[in-house]
C-alpha cells in the first residue's frame, strides 16, 4: 500500500461555478412549545420496566421479595398471594398506558397476554396507581383483572 499526499484544493472564487457553491441558510426563529410529558418524573421506560418486574415475579423468574422496594405492604402482600396462584402461566406486556393525576402520582394500565405452553393466549388487564415517596416510585395499587369467563378457572 502506497500512502501519498493529496493535491492542493481551493475553492472556486465568487462568480466562479457559483451555483455549486454550498449556501448556508439564514438562521430563523422558531417558536418552542413546552409538551407536557404525560409521566412526569416518571418515564415510559421506567415504568414500563417496572411492570417487566412485576410480571417476571408473577412468572416464577424474580423472586417477589426483590419487588418489596418498589410496593407498599398491601400491594406487597397481595402480589405474594398472586404468584403462588399464578405459578405455571407466562405473562407477556402487551401495552401499556399512563395518565399522570400530578407530579408525585401515575395511574397506569397495561394489557398482559397470559399463556402456558401449547395452550392459545389470553388477554388480562392490570391497573396501577405509581406514587413518588422517599424511597422513589412505589406501586401503591395493583390490580390484575381476569375475564369473568376464566376467574373460576384459575385466579392468575
Amino acid at each position: 500500500m502506497r500512502i501519498s499526499a493529496l493535491a492542493e484544493y481551493e475553492p472556486p472564487l465568487c462568480g466562479e461555478a457559483e451555483e455549486n457553491r454550498w449556501i448556508t441558510p439564514a438562521p430563523r426563529l422558531v417558536s418552542v412549545v413546552a409538551v407536557p410529558s404525560p409521566t412526569p418524573g416518571l418515564g415510559r421506560e421506567a415504568l414500563g420496566r417496572m411492570f417487566g418486574l412485576v410480571l417476571e415475579a408473577l412468572d416464577g423468574r424474580r423472586p417477589v421479595a426483590q419487588l418489596r422496594g418498589t410496593m407498599s405492604a398491601g400491594v406487597y402482600e397481595a402480589m405474594v398471594t398472586r404468584v403462588r396462584s399464578s405459578s405455571g402461566w407466562t405473562h407477556r406486556l402487551a401495552s401499556l398506558r399512563s395518565c399522570a393525576v400530578s407530579e408525585s402520582v401515575v395511574e397506569v394500565s397495561a394489557t398482559v397476554r397470559v399463556f402456558r405452553r401449547g395452550a392459545p393466549w389470553r388477554a388480562v388487564a392490570v391497573v396501577g396507581r405509581v406514587e413518588l415517596r422517599e424511597e422513589g416510585w412505589v406501586f401503591t395499587y395493583l390490580r390484575v383483572i381476569t375475564p369473568a369467563s376464566s376467574a373460576g378457572r384459575r385466579s392468575g
